[in-house]
C-alpha cells in the first residue's frame, strides 16, 4: 500500500518545478544632451513597460528646445515607456534677446557685433554689440539713455536680457565748441577717438614699429595747469611715419572724413581752433621741419601740401614759424625766436574763414602770464583749394629724419583742444 503514495509525491514535486516564473524582460535607455545643457537620468537598464521620467536642464544663457531620437516634442520632464531599447537626446539653443534702439533728435545708430557674426536686432545671450551714434549735420550727440547711460561713443553693450536704448542728439548752437580734454591715465586712444572720429581712427602714431614702447600718447597730471594733459612721445629711432614713410616720423591726432560734421571746415565757414601746448626744456628741432600743428585741405590736387603749419626749426637761434601755402609752394608768414616757448604752457587761438577770399588770425600767448608771444592776422587770404571738400586740423609732432643726429627723444604736452564753428 506504500507504493502509490510515493508515486503521488513524485508527481507533485515534478509539477511544482514546471511553474517557476520566467526572468523579467529588460530594456536599455540612453539619454544624451546637446551643448548647452544636461539631462537626468542619463539612462540605464529598465524593466519592460516601466515609465521613466527624464528632465532636461539648460545651462545659463540657453533654453531647452526639443527631444530627438526615440522621442519627440518638447515636454519637460518627458515620460518614456520602456517598450524596447531607446535612445533620446535633449536639444538646447542659446537664448535670444531683442535690442531696441531709438533716436531722439537727428542722427543715426549703427550696430555691429564684436563677439559673433550676427547683425540683426535679435542677439544670442552673451553677444557684445557696439553702438555708434552719428549726429546729423548741425547736431551733436549728447548721450545714451534707457538700459545704458553716459556719453561714451561708441558704447559696447553686453546682451544678457532684452534692452531698449536711446541715442540722444541735440541741435548744435552757433558758437558751441567740440572739446577734447584729458581725463586721467588709461584709455587715451579711446578718449581721443570718441571726440575726433567715434568708431574710427583719428590717431597717427608710430606704435607699429615701436610696439615695445607702448602707446605713444598718454595722459599725466600737470601741476601748473592743475589738470590732466596729453603727452605725445617721439623717438629718433625706431619711430617712423606709420610704417609707411621712413624719412620722417609722425605722432599726430586729427579730424578727417570720418569725423563729425562740426569738425570739418567747409567753404564759407568761420572756424576757431584753440589748444595749449608745452615744449620741454632742451627741445631740439630739425633744420628741415618739425610741425606741431597743421591745417590741411582734403580733396583736389593740392591735398598733400598743408595750408598752414606751425613749425619749429633749428637755427641760430631756433625759430618758431607760421608757414602758409596757397598752392604747392610753402613760405613763412611770420617767425619768432623759439626760446620763450620752451618749458612754458602756450595758449593758441587760430580763427579761419575758409574761402578764396578768406581771413586768418593766429595768436599765441603764455597760458599763465597771458603775454602775447606771436600774433598774425590777414583779412584777405586764400584759404580754399580747387577741388577741396573740407579742411581739417592736426596736432602733435611731425618731423623730418633727414638730420636725425639733430634730434632726441621728446615728450611734448598738449591740452584743451576745442573746435568752434560759427
Amino acid at each position: 500500500m506504500r507504493k502509490p503514495f510515493l508515486l503521488l509525491v513524485f508527481l507533485f514535486l515534478s509539477c511544482s518545478k514546471d511553474k517557476t516564473p520566467p526572468p523579467a524582460v529588460m530594456y536599455t535607455l540612453i539619454v544624451s544632451a546637446s551643448s548647452g545643457g544636461s539631462v537626468n537620468p542619463t539612462g540605464g537598464p529598465y524593466t519592460a513597460n516601466t515609465n521613466v521620467a527624464v528632465t532636461a536642464t539648460p545651462n545659463t544663457g540657453y533654453v531647452f528646445s526639443h527631444w530627438t531620437g526615440n522621442a519627440n516634442g518638447n515636454d519637460n520632464p518627458l515620460s518614456i515607456s520602456m517598450s524596447g531599447n531607446k535612445s533620446i537626446q535633449a536639444n538646447f539653443v542659446q537664448q535670444q534677446f531683442t535690442l531696441e534702439v531709438n533716436v531722439l533728435g537727428e542722427g543715426s545708430i549703427s550696430q555691429s557685433l564684436i563677439s559673433t557674426s550676427k547683425t540683426t536686432q535679435d542677439y544670442t545671450a552673451g553677444s557684445v554689440v557696439r553702438l555708434l551714434a552719428s549726429p546729423s549735420s548741425g547736431w551733436l550727440f549728447s548721450g545714451w539713455s534707457g538700459a545704458i547711460e553716459g556719453s561714451d561713443n561708441p558704447y559696447d553693450v553686453t546682451i544678457n536680457e532684452a534692452k531698449t536704448i536711446t541715442a540722444n542728439f541735440q541741435e548744435r548752437q552757433a558758437g558751441e565748441a567740440v572739446v577734447l580734454e584729458a581725463d586721467g591715465p588709461g584709455g587715451t586712444y579711446d578718449l581721443i577717438t570718441s571726440v575726433l572720429a567715434p568708431g574710427w581712427s583719428p590717431i597717427e602714431v608710430p606704435d607699429c614699429n615701436h610696439a615695445a614702447f607702448g602707446d605713444h600718447i598718454d595722459e599725466i597730471f600737470d601741476e601748473s595747469l592743475a589738470k590732466h594733459v596729453f603727452r605725445f612721445y617721439i623717438h629718433p629711432t625706431p619711430d617712423n611715419d606709420r610704417c609707411i614713410n621712413f624719412d620722417r616720423q609722425r605722432n599726430e591726432i586729427k579730424s578727417y572724413d570720418k569725423s563729425p560734421e562740426n569738425l570739418l571746415g567747409r567753404e564759407g565757414e568761420r572756424v576757431t581752433y584753440q589748444w595749449k601746448f608745452k615744449l620741454p626744456a632742451g627741445f631740439q628741432s630739425s633744420p628741415k621741419f618739425t610741425h606741431i600743428h597743421q591745417i590741411k585741405s582734403v580733396g583736389g590736387d593740392l591735398a598733400s601740401m598743408p595750408i598752414y603749419t606751425l613749425t619749429t626749426r633749428k637755427g641760430t637761434p631756433d625759430q618758431l614759424e607760421l608757414r602758409y601755402a596757397e598752392t604747392e609752394n610753402q613760405g613763412t608768414l611770420t617767425r619768432t625766436d623759439l626760446a620763450p616757448f620752451i618749458g612754458q604752457w602756450v595758449e593758441a587761438t587760430e580763427t579761419i574763414v575758409y574761402g578764396v577770399n578768406g581771413t586768418y588770425n593766429l595768436e599765441l600767448r603764455n597760458a599763465l602770464t597771458q603775454e602775447v608771444l606771436l600774433s598774425y592776422a590777414n583779412p584777405s587770404i586764400v584759404n580754399w583749394r580747387p577741388g577741396a571738400s573740407f579742411a581739417r586740423p592736426k596736432w602733435g609732432v611731425y618731423r623730418s629724419l633727414v638730420y636725425a643726429e639733430d634730434l632726441r627723444d621728446e615728450a611734448v604736452l598738449f591740452a584743451d583742444f576745442s573746435v568752434t564753428e560759427d
